[in-house]
């Protein structure tokens, strides 16, 4: 059994897909596809079915999964232990917020890959709550990730508060436009925001129903440059993170709204699992430019 093929077993596993892996290994579709074939006839059986989209774990995938995640966490806890007090070497998976890309993607990876040229930095983005399970389960490393104020890490998973942010709601600058309303008053807005798994889209969409209102969704966009530019024409309003609003090439064009009722503080955190052996340098560097950022 190759520690490659087991790589490109947990990739798919957690992508269910052979391209997402292929993207996050830095090799072609048919390299994660040899390695599946090369696993899957050293253990004699199918662990993933590929019937299905997303793929799917077979019986004995789901039996070896979390065994291939341990081998691959003590291989690289191994490479850790016997550095004898020489960088960090090898490859360290971060997981990065949808929310936070703008934020981590450019200065935050160029110093740490400047400080420790032996590590490969993998990036991997998601929700916030997504990348917090990956992270107790081990299929990331660490991840960059935003929560509600006050809410408290799960047990396996440690952390450090880097930041504080907060959603505000976004409108265009119109003409006699109030800064301050109501949630009843948002009856009938259209709305632009992230797509079905965004914890601040479910959290908008309750507060509006316990007001009775509606929430009418007009566009749908990971991209939250391009949330801003669509409400900058009057498409509509949005909820962003104020960090992200601060820095919009939009921003002049944008207004701010106060709505009453509707309050979203958040915490920015680096999360690692436990227990965390010879990456502590790299995390630790990471923070402290993440938090300079914020």
């Amino acid at each position: 059994m190759e520690l490659d093929d087991v790589r490109a077993f947990v990739s798919v596993a957690d992508t269910g897909s052979v391209s997402l892996a292929a993207r996050n290994l830095n090799v072609t579709q048919s390299a994660v596809t040899r390695r599946l074939q090369r696993l899957e006839t050293s253990l004699g059986a199918k662990v993933l079915d590929r019937r299905t989209r997303p793929i799917s774990l077979t019986t004995a995938g789901r039996a070896a999964l979390d065994r291939c995640r341990r081998l691959l966490n003590d291989v690289q806890e191994v490479r850790a232990a016997t550095a004898n007090g020489r960088l960090p070497v090898g490859e360290i998976r971060i997981g990065v917020a949808h929310a936070l890309n703008e934020v981590t993607l450019t200065k935050p990876v160029a110093e740490v890959g400047r400080m420790f040229p032996n590590l490969a930095l993998r990036l991997a983005t998601g929700w916030s709550r997504d990348l917090l399970e990956r992270v107790r389960v081990g299929s990331v490393d660490a991840a960059v990730i935003l929560l509600p104020e006050g809410e408290n890490l799960p047990s396996g998973v440690a952390g450090k508060v880097i930041g504080k942010d907060r959603l505000v709601v976004v409108g265009g600058r119109a003409k006699g436009r109030p800064r301050a309303a109501r949630l009843r008053d948002l009856a009938g807005m259209q709305w632009i925001l992230n797509p079905e798994g965004c914890a601040a889209r479910a959290g908008l969409r309750r507060l509006l129903f316990q007001a009775n209102v509606d929430m009418v969704v007009a566009v749908e966009s990971y991209n939250y440059e391009l949330q801003l530019a669509l409400v900058a024409q009057g498409r509509g309003l949005s909820l962003v993170p104020e960090h992200i609003l601060k820095r919009s090439r939009f921003r002049p064009q944008l207004q701010r709204l106060r709505i009453s009722g509707l309050d979203f503080p958040l915490t920015v955190w680096m999360v690692f699992r436990e227990p965390f052996t010879g990456f502590e340098p790299v995390i630790a560097e990471l923070s402290r430019v993440l938090e300079e950022r914020f």
